[in-house]
């Protein structure tokens, strides 16, 4: 299959995990494991279990140790199995920029809209991993950008 496949492909998994995130703040399991299966069995990248592991594990302490999403440690590790170890901490970076980002945007409209708290407290993170992890997965595939 060809690479621009598989980067399509994940792009629209990534958006719509974007989308359930935002709008019921859940990242289905189902999309879960079709990015994995895409990650492991299509994508032109190399397979990183070390950094998969690495992921995994860390987020299982931090939900042990913080109130952090499960499903979003479920999608930070899957979307690392394309994610090379010496990538890791710019796919981290980003994510951790795109969600202040995303955090100030909420914090404007919270205040725009004088908004009571509700059901939907908290930031929809999968919106940020998505754009943080899919970067720097297209990054490895095209290098000048």
């Amino acid at each position: 299959m060809s690479h621009e496949f598989y980067f399509w492909s994940l792009a629209a998994l990534c958006f719509y995990i974007c989308i359930t995130d935002f709008l019921y703040r859940k990242i289905q399991n189902g999309t879960l494991v079709l990015i994995a299966v895409l990650n492991l069995f299509v994508s032109p990248l190399d397979v990183q279990i070390v950094s998969f592991l690495l992921v995994l594990s860390g987020g299982l302490l931090l939900y042990v140790l913080i109130p952090i999403g499960a499903g979003d440690i479920k999608y930070t590790a899957t979307l690392s199995l394309a994610v090379p170890l010496s990538s890791l901490s710019s796919a981290y970076i980003l994510t951790a920029l795109a969600g202040g980002i995303l955090s100030i945007i909420y914090l404007i409209f919270k205040k725009l809209l004088k908004e009571k708290p509700n059901n939907k407290e908290g930031i929809p993170y999968g919106i940020a991993i998505s754009i943080g992890f899919y970067l720097i997965i297209l990054g490895q595939n095209t290098p000048n950008i």
